[in-house]
């Protein structure tokens, strides 16, 4: 019983502890999910490339008092303390570096990020997107080129037929263990409990068994044993009447022998002795009708007219 309880509270500490993890877990929700996102917060610093086309473009867009989007002026701010010198870096694995082994978020080409992400193989990365609309790359051709309309024409009519969408997921991501837009995507399902956790625990709940049902074996067959060799209680109170009706009847017919004389001095009877004979006597006349009775078999009798069979026993051996 002490090893089935042992068995349930570790599986109830266990199923408990694990449920309180993953409901911290799915409550740590990260806030920065944009760009938006991370223009509006000043706790984790974010940069990009020094000198390179991303830095230029925020620049030229935080710097235009006529841009709509307030974005690009809060990200430039943040980009351009110390000059630049503070939250940007030299190339892009620098800052993919800073981002793995620091607190750092790194504004670089989302194909390039993407693919960092999906190849790492901690799975420390994350990415998030622009809400702005997506432009995709150009195609740089000679200035009056006849193949440009073409090539534009072309380009258009994949992207309304879907056929850029369909060669973007069959090639691109490709297959990983590692979530792009979600931080915590692999580790909630890695820190699932299964049937391997909780081994240990059914092994220790078959030993229990096992061990209970040997000590209980062993506690059965010696209990037997005992009781076997150690005789009851009960059984001191049997007596065999048919021979108690013999020695009854021998008392009763040396008493009734006009030869027979007890000294004084042989049989003393106390005062208490004597207020007893009555009850003595009213009890062997009961027992006296008995006499012709063929009774064989072992009984119980009260425990009183066993007192008084020993006593007047005792005093009629004494008499002779």
């Amino acid at each position: 019983m002490g090893v089935w309880w042992l068995f349930a509270l570790i599986v109830i500490s266990s199923y408990t502890a694990n449920l309180a993890a993953f409901l911290t877990i799915s409550r740590i929700e990260n806030s920065i999910q944009s760009l938006q996102d991370l223009s509006k917060q000043t706790e984790l610093p974010y940069g990009t490339v020094l000198d390179s086309a991303v830095y230029d473009q925020l620049r030229s867009k935080g710097m235009n008092p006529f841009e709509r989007d307030p974005m690009y002026s809060q990200m430039w701010r943040m980009i351009n303390q110390s000059g630049g010198a503070d939250n940007n870096v030299e190339d892009s694995k620098e800052g993919i570096r800073k981002v793995k082994y620091g607190r750092f978020a790194f504004v670089w080409d989302a194909a390039v990020l993407e693919y960092v992400a999906i190849n790492d193989e901690d799975c420390s990365f994350y990415t998030v997107s622009n809400n702005a609309p997506d432009r995709g790359y150009g195609i740089a051709m000679q200035h009056g080129s006849p193949y440009r309309d073409i090539f534009s024409q072309r380009i258009l009519e994949l992207q309304q037929n879907g056929d850029m969408d369909i060669l973007k997921l069959k090639w691109w991501p490709r297959e990983s263990p590692c979530d792009l837009y979600s931080a915590m995507g692999t580790k909630k399902s890695a820190s699932a409990l299964d049937i391997h956790s909780f081994a240990g625990v059914f092994f220790v709940l078959a030993a229990g068994v096992v061990l209970s049902c040997l000590i209980a074996t062993v506690e059965t067959w010696w209990t037997r044993r005992k009781g076997s060799r150690v005789p009851s209680k009960e059984d001191d109170k049997e007596i065999d009447l048919e021979h108690l009706h013999r020695r009854v009847n021998s008392l009763c017919t040396e008493d009734e022998s006009p030869h027979k004389q007890f000294s004084t001095s042989s049989m003393d009877l106390t005062p208490l002795d004597m207020d007893s004979l009555p009850a003595a006597r009213q009890a062997l006349e009961q027992i006296s009708d008995f006499r012709n009775t063929h009774i064989t078999t072992t009984t119980f009798i009260p425990e009183q007219i066993q007192t008084l069979s020993r006593s007047l026993s005792a005093k009629a051996a004494s008499g002779f």
